[in-house]
Order: structure tokens, then sequence, then C-alpha cells
């Protein structure tokens, strides 16, 4: 067989060409797109691993929500049970200081009322003895009862000073003296007193006699200024108003007890 040099040369000459031109117009271009696949396919597999990371997080996070949900259910529920017994005690708090408030206002106003009762119970049993203390003394001899209490009142005049004694006198001459009297007195024991007080006033004295069974016995010495009282009407309201002050102060020191 016999091969030409020239046609050897040619055809090497074509294949060249027909490498360069598949090399320049098709293996490039194919590489190319095959190398854009392979970044696309990269691309695409980045982002499924992305996607597969972000489903297994979310996988995990809400597996996590769930192993905690029993744990945030209780602690929400042992914050709530807390809370209604906060409230709960603060309530039966208030409720017991308010029923306490109550209670300590109605036990002053029962002491109150007590007080105000036995008050006006004792006026009146004051009253009811001053009444029966009258009634018996009416019936006693005013006049034997009177002369005693009549010395009692110049002993009253007698015991005062010089001064009290002269403004009593009200530097008059003689001494005008209105003698009111439960009943009416011997001249004799009426001269007597009249003698004494005189002495006692360094002055005469003119006397005046009221009668005044409201008195029940006793007198009083009516002066220009001032008035001297020995009568049992006098003692009696006396003892009235001790009575009553009397118990008065011991319901006020049991009420603060």
């Amino acid at each position: 067989m016999h091969i030409d040099g020239w046609t050897l040369l040619l055809q090497a000459v074509n294949f060249l060409i027909l490498v360069w031109l598949l090399r320049r117009f098709l293996y490039r271009p194919v590489l190319a797109v095959i190398a854009e696949r392979q970044a696309a396919t990269e691309r695409v597999r980045s982002e499924a691993e992305a996607a597969r990371q972000a489903a297994e997080a979310a996988r995990q996070s809400l597996e996590d929500q769930r192993t905690a949900l029993p744990a945030e259910r209780d602690r929400l529920i042992a914050a709530a049970r807390a809370e209604a017994e906060a409230e709960r005690a603060s309530l039966l708090e208030k409720a017991r200081g308010e029923a306490d408030h109550a209670l300590e206002e109605v036990r002053s106003r029962l002491a109150e009322e007590r007080a105000q009762a036995l008050e006006a119970l004792q006026r009146h049993a004051a009253d009811l003895g001053i009444r029966l203390a009258t009634r018996l003394l009416r019936d006693a001899p005013a006049a034997v009862l009177t002369v005693p209490l009549l010395d009692e009142a110049c002993a009253a005049v007698e015991s005062l000073s010089p001064p009290q004694r002269y403004a009593l006198a009200d530097g008059t001459d003689p001494v005008p003296v209105r003698l009111a009297i439960a009943a009416p007195l011997p001249e004799g024991d009426t001269a007597r007193m009249r003698d004494r007080l005189a002495a006692a006033l360094s002055r005469p004295v003119a006397l005046e006699l009221v009668g005044d069974p409201s008195l029940i016995a006793g007198v009083e010495l009516h002066f220009a200024h001032s008035v001297v009282r020995r009568s049992w009407k006098q003692a009696l309201a006396e003892a009235k108003e001790e009575m009553t002050r009397h118990d008065s102060a011991r319901h006020s020191a049991d009420a603060v007890a």
C-alpha cells in the first residue's frame, strides 16, 4: 500500500483544524455548561443541605418545646396556684380586718349603749332614792332637824376670814339677811341666830324670814352677793351628784379596762 506524504500531511492538518474547531466551538461551551450544571447542582445541594439543617433545627426545636411543655405547664400551674393562694390570703386578711373592725365598732357601740343605760338607770335610782329620802324626811319634825342646820350655817359664817365676813356685810348697817327656812322656828332660836350673825359680822343684822318647804329641813342665808346653804335639800342634791359622779367614773374606768 502506497502512502502519500502530502495526503498524510493534509489529513493531519485537517485533524488539527478539526480539533481546534471542536475545542473552540464545542468543547469549551460544553465544559462551561458542565461547570454551570455542576455549580447549579452544588448550589441545589447546598440549599438542600441548608433546608435539611433548618428542618432538623426546627424539628429539634419542636422536640425541645414538646419536651419542655410539661415543665412549662407545671410552672404555669404552680404560678397560677401561687397567685390564687396569695389573692385568697389577701382577701382573707382583708375580710378578717374588716370583720375585726366591725366587731370592734359593735363592741364599742354596745359598751357605749351599756354605759348610757347604766348611767340612766343609776340616775333613775338616784332620783328614786332622793325622792324616797325626801318623803321620809318630810315626815320628820322639820323644826327639830332645822335647829342643828341653823347652827351649822352660823358656824360657817363665823369660820370665814375677816375680809370674807366684811364682803358678806357689804358695808351696810344693818346687814340685810334673808333667812329661808323649811319650818317656823321658835323666837328664841331666831334671836340667837341673829345675835351670832351680828357678832360674826360686827354689825346689826336685819332678818327677813321666808318659808321654803322645798328645803325639807334646814336654812339658807341669803346675803347681798352670796348664799350660805345648810339644808337637807342641798345635802340630797350633793349626795345625788356624788353618786352620779362616782358611778360615771367607775364605768369610765371599766370601759377603758
